[in-house]
Parts: structure tokens; C-alpha cells; sequence
């Protein structure tokens, strides 16, 4: 096979697989999503505390949400810090689920 038969074969093979820059498009993605959702998290948080209200929900959300990245980043780059933020926020999210269904009375 020559360098034109296996570049076609490559790009016949992976039509509906994403290129690189696409790939690089629909991660950031996720981040920004992720960034709206903790500033909004945090507007919600501050309007409730500052009306005296729980908002144990709120900080239960961004703290699963880091969580779930921290385990997942472990997963793939194996750096102990990454396991440690990952059980911390765990927690946290944990306590926030427990404090918002003792609050509310769930």
C-alpha cells in the first residue's frame, strides 16, 4: 500500500469520528457548560443565604459535579491529588445530600 491508499483507507474508516479540532471543540464545551452551571449555582447559593435559606442543593450540585471529574481524571492520569480532590468533594457532595434531605425532610 502506498501513502495514498492508507490515508484514504483512514478517512474512508473514520467519516463519522471526529477530528482533532472537533475533538478539542467538544471538550471545551463541556468546560464552559460547567463554568454556568457553577456560576449559577453560586448566584442561586448567595440569593438564598442572603434571604436566610438553605442551599445545601446548590453546593451538593458543583461538588458531585467536581467529584465526578476528579475520579475521572484519576482514572486516566493516575495522580494521587486527583483521587484525594475526589473523595473530598465526594464527601462534600454526600454531606450536602444528607443536609438537604434532614433539612427538607425527605
Amino acid at each position: 500500500m502506498d501513502k495514498k491508499e492508507i490515508l484514504e483507507k483512514n478517512k474512508r474508516k473514520n467519516r463519522n469520528s471526529l477530528d482533532e479540532r472537533e475533538q478539542r471543540v467538544y471538550s471545551s464545551s463541556f468546560g464552559m457548560g460547567a463554568i454556568v452551571v457553577g456560576v449559577l449555582c453560586l448566584l442561586f447559593s448567595v440569593y438564598r443565604a442572603l434571604h436566610r435559606q438553605f442551599f445545601y442543593e446548590y453546593v451538593m450540585i458543583i461538588t458531585a459535579y467536581l467529584s465526578t471529574t476528579f475520579f475521572y481524571q484519576f482514572k486516566n492520569i493516575r495522580r494521587p491529588i486527583y483521587l484525594i480532590a475526589a473523595i473530598g468533594t465526594g464527601l462534600g457532595a454526600l454531606f450536602c445530600g444528607g443536609m438537604f434531605l434532614w433539612v427538607y425532610g425527605v
